[in-house]
């Protein structure tokens, strides 16, 4: 049986994110060679431009993981009339919520419709132990930077549910396709594919702060010309809204929101 929650229109909680431009700043010279080094800046793809189209779909100012993530758990929290519990569902239930989504900060403006199914698993007992997120979507969002308009697509696994536990565990695995605009050293239009896997991301209860976590992150790009790139790297979330993304090459990439 699939419970239906009423669409939202627009973000029910202003999240804690939502402070300033994602910055990325390149912390180790980057010399990235390209699969074709005979292509002009117009029609390949740098390493620099695969980082940006990473830290922009990670960035919760353009609506990317970290943002969709919060949206789960403000789900979980929030879409229920009763006490706002997970404990007010029952398990092994289908539910189901769909709606619009934006956001602005000064420099980037994003939009998202979502579409979340999720289910409560009480393992043994009566209890819920996780819930269990199905998103499917579209987004866009504009920056000074990269614009991108794609689909979304993640499975994200809540753990730590009780009360007395003052942190969401969350594991998930996260996809966006779709076209780009990069502005990074030249104009250059580009499709792609970006996928995360995260390990134990952790977030706070009391602001939804990402506070620790690990996501390996893979980009498969394809230029104007139809020649593809193949990225990838880890990014290590290290508290106080900032991230470190570590590319294939080595070179490092300093995130902050």
């Amino acid at each position: 049986m699939k419970h239906l929650i009423l669409p939202q229109t627009t973000m029910k909680k202003n999240s804690p994110f939502m402070l300033g431009l994602a910055v990325l700043t390149l912390t180790f010279a980057s010399c990235s060679k390209d699969d074709d080094s005979n292509d002009g800046p117009e029609t390949s793809i740098t390493e620099e431009e695969a980082a940006e189209a990473i830290a922009m779909a990670v960035s919760p100012e353009s609506g990317g993981m970290v943002e969709q993530t919060n949206q789960a758990i403000y789900t979980l929290e929030e879409d229920n009339s009763t006490a706002n519990k997970a404990e007010d569902y029952e398990c092994g239930v289908e539910y189901g919520s769909s709606y619009n989504i934006s956001g602005q900060s000064p420099n980037v403006d994003y939009s998202a419709s979502l579409i979340w199914n999720w289910i409560v698993d009480c393992g043994t007992g009566t209890l819920p132990v996780t819930v269990d997120f199905d998103l499917t979507g579209t987004s866009s969002y504009n920056g000074p930077r990269i614009s991108s308009e794609a689909t979304i697509g993640a499975d994200i696994t809540i753990e730590n549910l009780s009360d007395s536990e003052s942190s969401y565990v969350v594991n998930e695995t996260f996809s966006m396709t779709g076209s780009h605009e990069s502005f990074v050293s030249n104009e250059n239009a580009f499709t792609s594919t970006i996928e995360f896997a995260t390990t134990d991301l952790t977030i706070l209860k009391a602001n939804y702060n990402v506070v620790s976590g690990t996501v390996y992150a893979s980009f498969e790009g394809k230029a104007s010309n139809g020649n593809t790139y193949d990225y990838s790297g880890t990014l290590v979330f290290t508290g106080n809204q900032t991230a470190t993304l570590t590319m294939g090459s080595g070179n490092t990439y300093d995130l902050a929101w």
